[in-house]
């Protein structure tokens, strides 16, 4: 069967992972408006064909095609796909719109041709459970339904914030709560809502608001139902409840770990004791059983080690259970639109609208100026910084970036010009440095493997210097970092003529992939004149970026962390503003080319320090122990033994020299830099910890 994939975002690797995994399935094309992004899936996949529309895949020969686009153009792609005789498997929600949901039901059934929605909680192993135990009778009559989703949006605080997602009040809600509302529906059918407050609101950049609160008390037949959504920081709480006359269950379906709960004795000295040994030694077993088959499929390469995964790869391997002959009630289209009729209930009762068909934009203001600098990264934490700052420095900026959408929010009524485009595409690069003297390279990669970075970070960079070299760039300014020192030993002192670590090839993929763009520049500069700035800021601090800092400390939480190593050392942390006006100072100075500039303050602040102001700031208690870089070391290290063992394509080999350069014991001296710049960076630890901890609290938690 022929499987075709619309739209190549976050969700197609999931998607694509599971297909590979079911059998009778082969995964035969990909679309997306990008077409450069359809064809890294392609590549990533093995995927034959690649398309960059919604038409082509409609007129292609896939059987059936999974439509991962954003939930407002759902219902268009799957009527047409349908028209044109392919099967469907829409992820949730199914539409924005019930009564549009049933049309498109009626028409896969009119046409004679599957369709599914992935609702993939559904499916986890944990919840089949609950629902089966259920469906026999195990409890009775159900009484109480209460469903949380209390989980942390990230895009709340750092965006993108063109996403569908925050273009309307009620767009979260769809899109989350669909998850919700699909359980509701699958235990206990129709439900009518009683009432529902949506608060807590937040108004973003653009200018619309966001609640990140909901909550709904409903009713199906003598069931009572409660739903609640909660999109800000705190503990992850995912947790479905359902009361019965005979016992209840609860399933902790973010972790797929689920326990029952029966009355054994009517004497309450007892009952207590056996309500809590049967659960703790049903969560026990539970526990351990999903750790050693998760392990299990990590080793195995197997698309269901984590929680999330292995709920995509089940709904997905049911789906073409048995050849798409008989579709299960939890992908059915009924179950899909019921589910949205709920949303719109909810909405509706809490006064928040109806979700928009369209994501945010806003107009962007023209540079005051011809653009002579372009900055590559510049929608990051520094990178935002120094636009502003050069802009308001009367220079003429030009941004590029991969998403104009988003930047254009970040960037509203700020004179720049924005192009889109990747610093590792040619092409945009050099339309992007038509007219540029000054190039800022700030942009970073993220990846798991070494490949990662040398396909994200050092090949694109590559692409920016020699075509900066060929565009006669008068300045190539780009950020390294102080990951790539050697900075374990106490004793040593960091400043500006201190090179990369010499055992870099030993360190972690960031550090390691940093100091290759440095080598590769400083080979341009040598070899063919790009006249190179290095910069290498220090533990960067300040509103914008989360306070728990991993420079600072490992926080597994908010509340809770480790030092790296005693904590006692004093750390090398610099104010966003400062790295901004040191960036612009970098430009601004004649004589530095060829120099690397190390931006800190002066040593303020220890690790213990730090943490004792962000506890005052925040008002909350911090659990912290210290941890020596052996220990850690050990614990990577029999994790990575493991993955060597089985080939995993992420595997690779930790050194103790790496986790103890977390400390950053070594001491850091930026006198070099300060004087050659001019540059002030703050000198006062009370300064420090209210612009660099209070005021980032303060948004943070806003």
């Amino acid at each position: 069967m022929k499987v075709g994939l619309l739209g190549a975002g976050y969700i197609l690797d999931s998607h694509a992972t599971a297909l590979a995994a079911t059998p009778g399935v082969s995964i035969h094309a990909v679309a997306d408006t990008s077409r450069g992004r359809a064809t890294r899936a392609a590549a990533r996949f093995g995927i034959p064909h690649v398309f960059g529309s919604l038409d082509e895949m409609a007129h292609s020969d896939c059987d059936v095609v999974h439509v991962l686009l954003p939930p407002a153009l759902h219902l268009q792609a799957a009527a047409q796909l349908l028209e044109c005789g392919k099967g469907i498997f829409l992820e949730k929600p199914m539409g924005l719109d019930s009564t549009a949901c049933a049309a498109i039901c009626e028409l896969a059934a009119q046409k004679g041709l599957p369709l599914g929605v992935n609702h993939n909680f559904l499916f986890s192993e944990g919840y089949e459970a609950l629902r089966e135990g259920f469906k026999r009778g195990e409890l009775g009559r159900a009484d109480q339904l209460s469903v949380s989703w209390h989980f942390a949006l990230p895009i709340l605080q750092f965006g993108p914030f063109d996403n569908w997602m925050l273009a309307a009040p009620a767009n979260t809600l769809f899109e989350l709560g669909s998850h919700l509302a699909a359980f509701v529906v699958d235990l206990v059918g129709s439900t009518h809502v009683d009432c529902a407050v949506a608060g807590n609101p937040l108004t973003l950049p653009a200018g619309q608001t966001v609640f990140r609160h909901w909550t709904a008390v409903a009713h199906a037949g003598a069931a009572t139902v409660t739903l609640s959504l909660s999109l800000t920081q705190g503990q992850a709480d995912r947790i479905l409840r359902l009361r019965a006359r005979g016992g209840s269950m609860q399933l902790d379906f973010g972790r797929d770990i689920g326990w029952r709960e029966f009355t054994l004795s009517d004497n309450p000295i007892f009952d207590a004791h056996a309500i809590a040994t049967g659960s703790a030694r049903s969560k026990r077993r539970d526990a351990r059983r999903q750790l050693l088959r998760r392990l299990s499929a990590a080793l195995a390469k197997r698309p269901d080690a984590n929680p999330f995964e292995a709920s995509v790869f089940r709904s997905i391997q049911a789906f073409y259970a048995g050849g798409l002959r008989r579709i299960d009630a939890r992908h059915g289209g009924e179950l899909a639109t019921e589910a949205i009729r709920l949303c719109e209930s909810i909405a509706a009762a809490a006064g928040a609208g109806t979700p928009t068909l369209s994501s945010v934009s806003v107009p962007v203001a023209a540079p005051v100026a011809s653009p002579s600098v372009l900055v590559v990264g510049g929608t990051g934490f520094i990178g935002r910084r120094l636009v502003r700052r050069l802009v308001e420095q009367g220079y003429g900026v030009r941004v590029l970036t991969r998403n104009v959408r988003a930047a254009a929010i970040e960037f509203e009524g700020t004179p720049v010009e924005l192009v889109a485009g990747s610093h590792g595409d040619r092409e945009a690069v050099r339309g992007a440095l038509s007219g540029i003297r000054a190039v800022y390279h700030l942009a970073k990669c993220e990846g798991k493997r070494w490949q990662d970075y040398l396909d994200g970070d050092v090949e694109p960079t590559r692409v920016l210097g020699e075509e900066s070299v060929a565009a006669g760039v008068e300045r190539f300014i780009y950020t390294g970092t102080i990951a790539s020192y050697a900075s374990a030993a106490a004793n040593d002192r960091i400043d500006n003529r201190t090179g990369v670590d010499p055992a870099i090839e030993r360190r972690g993929h960031y550090a390691r992939s940093k100091a290759a763009c440095e080598r590769l520049l400083q080979s341009l500069s040598r070899e063919r004149g790009l006249r190179l700035v290095i910069v290498r800021p220090g533990i960067v601090i300040g509103p914008g970026s989360p306070p728990w800092h991993p420079g600072v400390a490992n926080f597994s939480s908010e509340t809770r962390a480790f030092y790296w190593g005693d904590g006692t050392n004093a750390l090398p942390l610099v104010l966003v503003d400062d790295v901004a006006e040191a960036l612009v100072r970098a430009l601004q100075t004649p004589g530095i080319d060829g120099e690397t500039l190390l931006l800190t303050s002066p040593p303020l602040l220890t690790a213990r320090e730090y943490l004792q102001a962000l506890s005052q700031c925040m008002g909350t208690k911090i659990e912290v122990a210290t941890r020596s870089a052996w220990r850690s070391w050990a614990a990577d290290m029999l994790k990575e033994l493991a993955k060597n063992a089985v080939r995993h394509p992420n595997r690779r080999w930790p050194s103790v020299h790496d986790w103890a350069c977390h400390s950053h014991r070594s001491r850091y001296d930026s006198a070099m830099t300060q004087q050659m710049l001019g540059w002030q960076p703050v000198a006062d630890r009370d300064t420090m910890i209210r612009r660099g901890i209070a005021e980032a609290v303060d948004w943070f938690m806003r």
